[in-house]
């Protein structure tokens, strides 16, 4: 595989992001009253609202304590509460003694394994205690003891690991339209419901605070909630555009979708409920740019200083890595105090005896996937796929290709004839490749390759004309390996298509070929397997928490789908080379491929047969499967809501080779 082109997609989404950026901060220099100012925030809030999608009413919480631990000065419930009916979430709720209309703290745990019961977040949560908070700790879904992927085979590279757990789920979740951020933000919200409730606390002062995931949960609660006294983000806020540029992928749930695509950026996030008390933490070596940390505090500040509130924010940037370390914690302390008015706090001790995981423990066997008659988040996810298959109308092809169009957000009638590069020409397996740089859209490029018969070495510098018949191959990973070994029969003049992300376009960014650990599954291929065809390929292109991941997942917030892009390049290039006199063009296409390829299929008149090598057998098995090695970026956004790959198939009339 050749690389030619691997920084293209990159260099796409940074421009992307800066323009949003530049946009954005010209409409914010425009805003120099307070009543400009709260203008901005009513149409933020609506932009909130679309993006994060909440429920619109509340269940009942059903909770109860399963255990008590008593300490000198506090005790400590172990509870259980439900967020939706049938989804419990595990707590830990500590109360200093004699606790009454007290200051409390919703403490959102980070990405550790175990929780509420990371040694670090005790040390913050003991703290707060000492200091006479009620303090709330819950466990997010994923981790402690909400694990999503218990007792499954072969799940060793991904049970109990966070982050890979999360993206797994969140891939999943998308085929019903439903999103990972969302079910972790309502957890949040209902877990502030439960401590808002309890008799100990002032439902007037509690704050909000945690670190990395945590600290992404405690601005998406900045946004999404306006009841929180004061909140304290730690090691999350930067800015989109930083990760973007120094390739940063963050966590499934760390990426609200649809919310840079309306214009916004994650200073918005603070912005939709100011002027209440905020610390912004970040640490000087930290992965999320502290730089990003910095711009965001300088621009909200701004507005807090409008609306005469300059005293309520607060910037703090640790002297070390990423982490809810103790000079973090100490300025979070002293935040929560001052603006409290409740003096000096109390010094953090060193020797402080810490619980054990399984003194912490809630349910009987540590996992709630154990408990009777509860369900876990994906579960909800299945429950939904099989209300949508049941209820889902049959669709005419024109109705199919409308749905089509909007969940891809693509218009093929929209797509004008694209520009093309003559490219230098390439030598693989003794064939001399033709070469051309489709350019599909502003700042991203196709490469095309024709592959001559094997006795012939005609080389093409200009673009191939007039054609009777033409096959255009949508391959898994690279076209030009894969052509070279597939028996391809009565298919005119062959052309490989290189969409973005694959083949020449394959990024090299977000640790691509960084010599991370491999996971699990990536050692194991089956040969019948869909991924069993890329042997001499960099598989970290599969993982979790890769390049085509990080590029599916900005798409996403830019209501842009990666998908409907690679849809896009191939209906640029049947445009192109109906152009150019092209009789009958076919398609064939292999693996993830054949997913853009039988969109694209759908919406073009111009592709007649369509043949499909190692296709999914369903979108639903995708679901169904506790893990699924099929990438985020083909999985499409609410498409089981109105089909799935048997009725796409049927509609192109496709043949499947398995």
């Amino acid at each position: 595989m050749q690389q030619l082109f691997g920084d293209k997609v990159q260099d796409y989404y940074v421009r992307r992001l800066r323009a949003n950026a530049a946009e954005r901060k010209a409409r914010l220099d425009k805003i120099q009253t307070p009543e400009q100012f709260k203008a901005y925030q009513q149409e933020l809030k609506e932009k909130i609202r679309q993006s994060f999608q909440l429920p619109t009413e509340k269940t009942p919480l059903s909770p109860r304590i399963t255990g008590t631990l008593q300490r000198d000065g506090f005790r400590v419930e172990n509870v259980i509460y439900h967020s939706r009916p049938r989804l419990p979430v595990t707590a830990n709720l500590y109360i200093p003694e004699g606790a009454a209309n007290a200051p409390a703290v919703l403490f959102l745990a980070g990405h550790s394994v175990n929780g509420k019961a990371s040694d670090t977040y005790q040390r913050a949560i003991l703290n707060l205690v000492a200091n006479g908070f009620v303090v709330l700790a819950p466990d997010p879904s994923g981790q402690g003891e909400r694990a999503q992927l218990v007792d499954v085979p072969h799940a060793e590279e991904f049970a109990y690991r966070p982050t890979f757990e999360h993206n797994m789920i969140n891939k999943q979740m998308l085929l019903v339209g439903e999103f990972y951020t969302s079910w972790c933000v309502w957890d949040a919200v209902r877990s502030y419901d439960y401590l808002e409730s309890r008799p100990e606390v002032d439902p007037k002062r509690i704050c909000i605070t945690g670190n990395s995931g945590g600290g992404n949960m405690s601005a998406f609660m900045s946004a999404v909630d306006d009841r929180a006294f004061a909140i304290a983000p730690s090691c999350y806020v930067t800015t989109w555009l930083h990760n973007v540029e120094n390739e940063e992928p963050a966590c499934a749930e760390q990426e609200p979708q649809f919310f840079i695509g309306h214009g916004c950026e994650m200073g918005d996030l603070l912005l939709a409920n100011a002027p209440r008390p905020l610390l912004l933490l970040g640490q000087k070596n930290d992965f999320f740019d502290v730089r990003g940390t910095a711009e965001t505090y300088e621009e909200v500040k701004r507005f807090y200083e409008m609306l005469g509130e300059g005293d309520k924010i607060k910037l703090f940037v640790g002297p070390t890595n990423h982490g809810y370390h103790r000079e973090n914690r100490d300025a979070m302390y002293d935040f929560f105090t001052s603006q409290l008015g409740l003096g000096t706090p109390k010094v953090e001790k060193d020797d402080v005896e810490l619980f054990t995981d399984a003194e912490l423990q809630v349910t009987p066997t540590g996992q709630t996937a154990h408990l009777d008659g509860e369900l876990i988040t994906i579960d909800f996810a299945r429950n939904l796929a099989d209300d949508y298959r049941a209820t889902r109308p049959e669709l005419t092809k024109a109705e199919l290709q409308d749905k089509v169009r909007e969940m891809l957000r693509l218009d093929e009638k929209d797509i004008p004839v694209p520009f093309h590069r003559n490219l230098k020409y390439r030598m693989q397996g003794c064939r001399l490749f033709s070469r051309f740089g489709i350019e599909t859209e502003e700042n991203m490029l196709a490469i095309l390759h024709h592959m001559p018969e094997v006795s012939s070495w005609r080389n093409y510098l200009h673009f191939p004309r007039e054609f009777e018949h033409s096959t255009l191959y949508i391959p898994h990973v690279d076209s030009v390996d894969e052509m070279l070994e597939i028996d391809f029969k009565d298919c005119g003049e062959l052309f490989g298509l290189d969409v973005r992300g694959v083949g020449e376009l394959m990024p090299l960014s977000c640790n691509y070929n960084s010599g991370h650990a491999q996971p699990y599954w990536l050692h194991s291929f089956r040969q019948d397997s869909l991924y069993s065809c890329f042997d001499n390929v960099n598989r970290e292109f599969f993982s979790s928490y890769c390049c085509d991941y990080d590029y599916s997942a900005i798409g996403l917030m830019l209501n842009e789908p990666y998908l409907g892009g690679r849809v896009r390049d191939i209906l640029s290039t049947v445009k192109l080379m109906k152009h150019n006199g092209h009789g009958k063009i076919d398609i064939v296409a292999k693996g993830q491929g054949t997913i853009p390829a039988i969109f694209a299929a759908l919406l073009s008149d111009d592709i007649k047969d369509v043949t499909l090598i190692q296709a999914p057998e369903s979108f639903d098995s995708m679901l169904r499967t506790r893990i699924t090695y099929v990438p985020q970026s083909v999985m499409p956004w609410g498409v089981l809501k109105f089909t799935d790959m048997p009725e796409l198939i049927e509609a192109v009339g496709a043949k499947v080779i398995k």
